[in-house]
């Protein structure tokens, strides 16, 4: 007995990354979601989602092959081991856990995107792991983000690949000081367990402390979202409360109480206090509407939301309330970039009972 555990021992390295082509790491398994709003600028809902100013200073980023494989328009999704489907929207089990992560702590997500995308062919990604390992290549990344510093927290998500890392995590690492943060690897596996993984963020993130990880088998995966919560809660991360002046917003005969960032754009927009603009309801989840001046203080934004955030969007010159459904596959997902500039920080509850056009009045506290 044994002698078959030592040959079994001895056959894991060079059978662990073919064993993810069950799960995970299939062709078929990491689909984004689908926006189902209106709108769309530029072809935003094209491009990868990359990190953005937020208000909680944390980072998730992680890599899967969907967004690093060109696949053809056809590729058959229904047949993958990891697939999750909800509300007809596909995710694969790598972003589906950094989603997990950013309902419970906020914070930016950020797909980590080779310059040159993966083969479709299994086998042939197979090789070039091995090959990429073997030789210590880093691939080149698509983007680079340019406020890293502004970030505490960066959680670090991928599949386990032939044991440890893929390459693409190296190169991302090695592109940033993490001094003096905290950084919290978290992974997807077809039963191997996160390997060496660990250590490999750990050794490339000098300076930076880093926390226990999360491995979670992929199949798992639709149901550990109370894991994930759990785990959070161990390790101490917590969704930070929004810093910035104290502002009044008044509506309906209602009065709520908020936050303004301390951002360029932020600043400029508090600037034109008091300011007031008529919003209309939009999807059960946010009031919008025109802006009396358009700010020069401008930034790419970003594709998601969370609940309670008051945002600007460049494109049409508009601010926004959201007050309800960022966990919607549906609709928490949008195809106009909206830059955070502050946060509603009493009962959301409320605008469900407003009229579906009202006059908001935004100023400081006195």
């Amino acid at each position: 007995m044994k002698k078959i555990f030592l040959l079994l021992m001895l056959l894991v390295p060079a059978m662990t990354f073919a064993g993810c082509s069950d799960g995970n790491d299939d062709p078929q398994t990491e689909i984004p979601d689908v926006p189902d709003n209106p709108g769309g600028d530029d072809n935003d809902d094209d491009e990868p989602d990359p990190a953005n100013p937020g208000n909680g200073k944390i980072l998730i980023a992680y890599f899967s092959r969907w967004g690093n494989t060109n696949y053809p328009a056809d590729v058959d999704a229904s047949t993958g081991a990891s697939i999750i489907i909800n509300n007809g929207n596909r995710r694969g089990t790598t972003q589906v856990v950094a989603d997990y992560i950013q309902t419970a702590v906020g914070g930016d997500v950020h797909l980590i995107e080779t310059s040159a995308p993966y083969p479709v062919d299994f086998d042939d990604v197979r090789d070039l792991n091995h090959s990429e390992q073997e030789n210590g290549t880093r691939p080149a990344l698509k983007s680079r983000i340019g406020n890293m510093a502004q970030y505490k927290t960066v959680f670090i998500g991928y599949p386990v690949w032939a044991t440890t890392v893929p390459q693409a995590i190296r190169s991302f690492l090695g592109s940033y000081d993490f001094a003096g943060k905290t950084v919290v690897p978290f992974c997807t596996h077809d039963g191997y367990g996160a390997g060496s993984s660990y250590r490999a963020v750990q050794d490339a993130v000098s300076g930076a402390t880093v926390t226990d990880g999360l491995a979670l088998l992929a199949s798992d995966v639709p149901s550990s979202e109370s894991r994930v919560r759990e785990w959070l809660e161990r390790i101490g991360v917590q969704r930070e409360e929004p810093q910035g002046t104290a502002i009044r917003i008044t509506a309906g005969g209602r009065t709520f109480t908020g936050k303004w960032l301390d951002t360029p754009l932020a600043r400029e927009i508090r600037e034109m206090f008091p300011l007031t603009a008529t919003l209309g309801r939009y999807g059960g989840r946010e009031y919008y509407g025109s802006m009396p001046q358009r700010p020069t203080h401008t930034e790419e934004g970003q594709l998601h939301f969370e609940n309670g955030d008051i945002t600007y969007c460049p494109s049409n010159n508009t601010i926004a309330i959201f007050y309800a459904k960022a966990d919607d596959p549906s609709m928490g997902t949008l195809t106009m970039r909206i830059i955070p500039i502050g946060k509603v920080t009493s009962d959301l509850g409320a605008f469900d009972e407003m009229e579906s056009r009202s006059e908001f009045a935004f100023d400081n506290v006195q």
